[in-house]
């Protein structure tokens, strides 16, 4: 019997799984990926890749929020929560403490604070420590009992070994029932088969990321070291071996252009032929691969979870449905993205704020981030986005019937006033800005023009 024949192509590459594994080792932290070195491998991944720097970026800003406010259970500011939360930013300002926080959530879908008490046990302090430079214990029944936190991992050995400023400084975990002088308190998302480290949302898309990077440097070799020739020409000769570099070169020199060698030369002996000339087709020349860079930018963005309306990308359709289009995308961003990440920043502070006997506090809320800088230019923009429909929908005013209701205001040369329900009489061209359908003016019986007594100006 004939055996089957096996395919060995499908699937032949290998995936992203083997870098982020949680490896033991001889050390007492666990390793966070084969080289220990995972989250600084993702952050010069994102230093390479505008799309992913982008979206990082914009994802922390929208974490980070606009402030945060501490609510009892029926939604009230408790304002001695507010006073002990700027109490604990001694150190810094809570816009930076925010910040940081939520860019290490954007990149690493993970954070990490030190928690510094007083003599008396009570929370004094409350600072921002860099995630990708803690790692984890081993478990002890079940809990994590010890972080190390080290200024450069990449200069530790595979034995621990390490010069005095980059040696792993050992820190105790955060416990409610345990006051430590100084603690860590390391926040990740839950992941199956993962006890110790949270793993980035779109990891899938590492492989594009890698792709949208070698890209630009493979164009910046190209016309670095001048493009491939796109003419070959075959010459014949008789001459000693010394001499034909020479006389490759003096073709070369007199075929070269000033972006590089503009002709591939070979030759041969005087009795085979005439010289001949062939035209090469293009090949790897620069911008070649441009096409493949913008599908895996897509892919990236799409991945990370980023609307493709609020990335600016791929918008199409007039300024009224963008602007309804933006609104739902934020809207959309805002509740299935960005707080269920701030939810690893609230929840936290609830707790410390509980523990510290301000018991009022049922939950912690971060205001949302201003689109725009203030009230004035968003209304501006928003005039120039939807329609007068759109605007009287809002103010739970009827809709206009005829063709008033589809015009855009922010798009007309004159002021428009607050009160939209009163429409224009006059153009700037002294016409009609909102002039009725041409069937319902032919059918009524034209006005007689207004002269300047009628007015009362004269």
């Amino acid at each position: 019997m004939r055996a089957l024949p096996k395919f060995k192509a499908y699937l032949k590459e290998g995936t992203n799984a083997p870098l982020v594994e949680e490896r033991y080792t001889g050390n007492p932290w666990v390793y966070f990926g084969a080289d220990n070195l995972f989250l600084e491998h993702m952050r010069t991944l994102a230093d390479n890749c505008v799309p992913l720097q982008r979206c990082v970026e914009m994802a922390a800003a929208f974490i980070a929020g606009n402030g945060i406010k501490f609510k009892d259970r029926e939604g009230n500011v408790v304002e001695a929560a507010q006073t002990k939360f700027q109490e604990w930013m001694s150190d810094s300002t809570e816009e930076d403490f925010m910040y940081a926080t939520a860019l290490d959530i954007a990149l690493a879908n993970a954070k990490s604070w030190v928690i510094r008490r007083a003599y008396g046990g009570a929370v004094a302090r409350l600072d921002h420590l860099d995630v990708s430079r803690v790692r984890s214990g081993k478990l002890v029944d079940g809990k994590v009992e010890q972080f190390y936190w080290s200024a450069n991992w990449a200069e530790v050995g595979s034995r621990g070994g390490a010069e005095d400023r980059y040696k792993p400084m050992e820190l105790p975990a955060f416990a409610l029932d345990v006051r430590k002088p100084k603690s860590v308190l390391y926040s990740k998302a839950y992941k199956q088969n993962r006890d110790y480290y949270s793993e980035p949302w779109y990891l899938p898309a590492v492989a594009d990321c890698e792709v949208w990077a070698k890209v630009p440097v493979f164009n910046k070799v190209q016309i670095d070291t001048s493009f491939k020739p796109t003419v070959h020409l075959h010459t014949y000769i008789n001459a000693d071996t010394k001499d034909l570099d020479q006389y490759d070169k003096d073709i070369e020199d007199a075929y070269t252009g000033a972006n590089g060698r503009g002709i591939f030369h070979t030759f041969g002996t005087n009795e085979e032929n005439a010289p001949q000339l062939n035209v090469l087709p293009r090949g790897d020349h620069a911008g070649e691969l441009d096409l493949i860079r913008d599908n895996a930018e897509k892919v990236i963005v799409r991945a990370y979870g980023v609307p493709d309306i609020l990335y600016r990308m791929d918008t199409a359709g007039g300024l009224s449905s963008q602007g309804s289009a933006l609104k739902a995308a934020v809207d959309q961003f805002m509740h299935g993205f960005v707080k269920p990440k701030q939810n690893m920043i609230t929840k936290d502070l609830v707790r410390l704020m509980n523990a510290e006997g301000i018991t009022d506090v049922w939950e912690a809320e971060i205001d949302d981030l201003e689109l725009f800088e203030d009230d004035n230019m968003s209304d501006a923009i928003r005039l120039r986005c939807t329609t007068i429909n759109e605007l009287r929908e809002e103010m739970d005013l009827p809709e206009l019937e005829d063709k008033r209701g589809n015009i855009i205001p922010g798009l007309i040369s004159q002021p428009m006033t607050s009160d939209l329900s009163v429409v224009p009489k006059k153009g700037s061209d002294g016409g009609s800005l909102f002039a009725q359908p041409s069937d319902q003016a032919d059918s009524e019986s034209p006005e007689e023009p207004e002269t300047p007594e009628d007015d009362g100006v004269l």
